[in-house]
């Protein structure tokens, strides 16, 4: 299969010269993301009950959504304007194909280097299934539980193509044998980060839609509040995202830096970097997957920024949602008690023991992420992937000595040798292919150019490019079904955890996520007695009372009276509340977060009758974080002062 690829491959690099095409497809030796790299070391701890980072990357197209995706990627064309008519072609779809093929392999060299980075069990890997939504439109789903679990961060890696084969040895994004264009998406909840609606970093090409998507999912987890719902929101993939043409969302953005001190998200030129020699000779000859072409280059230097702007989050704030719904699959009356906590006693050894349980479910999900790891990259698929890559990396070498050559005549008798031999046939065919050495041929050629002939060579060469791509999507297809026998066995294979409680230690075997759950749920409802303060829900207030919202936490008389989280719509407006209330109104120590159609702004400090009032911490977009002083809702000026915060463990508030 290999070699008839590379046969094929050889053929269509020259059919694309034979078109005039002169370029030799370089890429840059040096990533913008490896200049300039903080050396920073992880900063915080592995936050209780959740993970730092998911790292989410399209795996497999279904079979019924692949005419959509197909044409969905065609026609949202990163790079330039696709020709007219390659939508739905042969060679198009065998390069959408390779998209997800390549995503699939490279994407774990982003995991090995930030797992190396971050604590044990910290990194969790998501492949998608790209399908087919209930109204027929394009979206992708998680195959693995990864991303119940809360997380710091999330990473959207792809890899991507240029969908118009004819243009893809110019100066368009590639991602074939030594080159590779990466697409990058890192984003937080966005309570960590309000204005920029959590996106922390994307390439250029999936800004506004990565934005358009955090904004989709603030409103719709705000949605869920409302009807006292914590289920988690799991977007779809913003290469997705990008390819249907989603409507986009403005966002402040800034260039590279290692963390944003303006409120923005960092911006990601989109490049075409360029594996070297040195490594490609390495990848050829290896026999596992112990060689990693893309580390060095990219993944490496990726991995530190993100570790970097790790360290500038409040982990609190990035995973309190998530948490809270972890924790409301064993206790709902305890997660909105979560947000900012309790002085209960009863209170602190229930979460404890709820948290003790949530690292249960992350060890079972990082050995999941280690089988996937292990069974893709070092298995038959990974194999599969570093053949091709070497194949594809001979086509390229070829095709960059051809065109130094300059010579337009020899690269057209080349390519039609070449097509005979592909073909089945041989150099002794007919008119020039009859020549006995080069240099008759070559003669030939210049005849038959100057007699009108050379449209005969334009007509093979698109021959040979169909059967190339053909090729192409037969592999493709193949390493497709590779990736689900890879993945099968990662996700029903038996695994057993301890449970480190807090009086024992218990073993729990399981061979399924599902079945691990329930396990731990029968173990919690056997173990922890009922609460006295538990959370309920009521009404939450706007100053003033006119419109009534929806709290979930601590109640008294049918009003917020206590720690927990509102939620509120005025006017054109979605408001949402964390931290202490009393008679219904927002009142102590909190985090208020205003969503209008122009952006968010969030307001961190101390509240009194709904307002902010004292020392507030204030962020909106494309500004620097501001301390000011309010006086019942209005701003007086700049406060030396700190603001409080509801995640300092500041559990009193006015309403206790």
């Amino acid at each position: 299969m290999i070699k008839q690829i590379l046969v094929a491959s050889s053929v269509f690099a020259l059919s694309v010269a034979v078109t005039g095409c002169a370029s030799t497809a370089k890429g840059v030796r040096s990533s913008v993301v490896t200049q300039s790299v903080p050396q920073e070391a992880l900063r915080s701890d592995l936050p209780d009950g959740g993970v730092l980072a998911v790292i989410r990357y399209p795996a497999i197209v279904e079979s019924d959504a692949k005419d959509v995706y197909h044409r969905a990627y065609a026609k949202r064309a990163i790079g330039g304007q696709s020709g007219k008519g390659v939508t739905n072609t042969i060679e198009t779809v065998a390069v959408a194909d390779a998209a997800v093929v390549k995503s699939n392999y490279f994407a774990l060299s982003l995991y090995k280097e930030l797992a190396a980075k971050l604590p044990e069990h910290a990194v969790l890997l998501s492949p998608h299934a790209i399908k087919l939504g209930p109204g027929g439109e394009l979206t992708s789903e998680p195959m693995t539980a990864a991303e119940d679990l809360p997380s710091v961060v999330s990473i959207d890696f792809a890899t991507y193509s240029f969908p118009d084969s004819k243009k893809m040895m110019g100066g368009v994004p590639l991602t074939f044998g030594d080159l590779v264009t990466p697409l990058v998406t890192v984003r937080t909840d966005h309570r960590a980060s309000v204005p920029t609606q959590g996106l922390l970093m994307a390439s250029r090409p999936l800004l506004s839609r990565a934005a358009a998507e955090g904004r989709e999912t603030a409103l719709e987890t705000i949605d869920a509040l409302q009807r006292g719902d914590f289920d988690p929101v799991v977007p779809e993939l913003d290469f997705v995202s990008y390819i249907t043409n989603d409507t986009p969302q403005d966002v402040s953005v800034q260039s590279l830096a290692t963390r944003s001190d303006k409120n923005a998200a960092m911006v990601l030129p989109v490049e075409k970097v360029r594996i070297p020699a040195s490594e490609m000779r390495l990848l050829e000859g290896a026999s596992d997957g112990t060689v990693d072409p893309l580390d060095d280059v990219y993944t490496d230097a990726l991995s530190r920024r993100i570790v970097a702007l790790i360290n500038g989050l409040d982990a609190d704030k990035a995973i309190m949602m998530g948490r809270a719904a972890s924790i409301s699959d064993f206790d709902p009356s305890l997660a909105a008690l979560t947000f900012v906590g309790s002085d209960e006693d009863d209170y602190a050894a229930r979460v404890a023991y709820a948290e003790r349980l949530l690292d249960a479910q992350r060890k079972y999900l990082s050995v999941q992420s280690l089988r996937i790891f292990d069974g893709v990259h070092n298995g038959e698929l990974g194999a599969q992937v570093r053949d091709m890559i070497s194949a594809e990396h001979d086509v390229l070498e070829k095709r960059r000595k051809l065109a130094r050559q300059q010579n337009a005549a020899t690269i057209m008798g080349i390519a039609s040798v070449a097509g005979g031999i592909a073909m089945g046939g041989s150099a002794g065919g007919t008119d020039c292919r009859r020549s006995r050495t080069q240099a008759e041929y070559n003669a030939c050629v210049r005849r038959q150019q100057m007699s009108g002939m050379a449209s005969s060579g334009m007509v093979s060469a698109g021959m040979f490019a169909i059967q190339e791509a053909m090729a192409k999507k037969r592999l493709s297809q193949q390493v497709g079904t590779n990736f689900l026998n890879s993945i099968v066995p990662a996700l029903e294979q038996q695994t057993t955890v301890t449970v480190d409680l807090l009086d024992s230690n218990e073993t729990i075997t399981a061979i399924r996520y599902e079945d691990l759950q329930a396990k731990l749920q029968d173990l919690y409802s056997q173990r922890q007695r009922a609460l006295d303060t538990v959370a309920t829900q009521c009404a939450y207030l706007e100053p003033g009372g006119q419109k009534r919202g929806t709290w979930l936490g601590v109640c008294e008389n049918g009003l917020a009276n206590g720690s927990g989280a509102g939620v509120l719509e005025v006017g054109d407006e979605v408001m949402e509340y964390y931290g202490y209330a009393k008679n219904g109104l927002a009142d102590g120590p909190g985090l208020m977060i205003r969503h209008a159609k122009i952006g968010s702004i969030s307001y961190e400090g101390s509240f009194i009758n709904g307002r902010p009032d004292g020392t507030v911490r204030v962020s909106q977009s494309g500004r620097e974080d501001k301390t000011r002083n309010f006086v019942s809702g209005v701003d007086s000026g700049a406060s030396s002062q700190e603001a409080a915060s509801p995640f300092d463990g500041l559990t009193g508030g006015a309403g206790k």
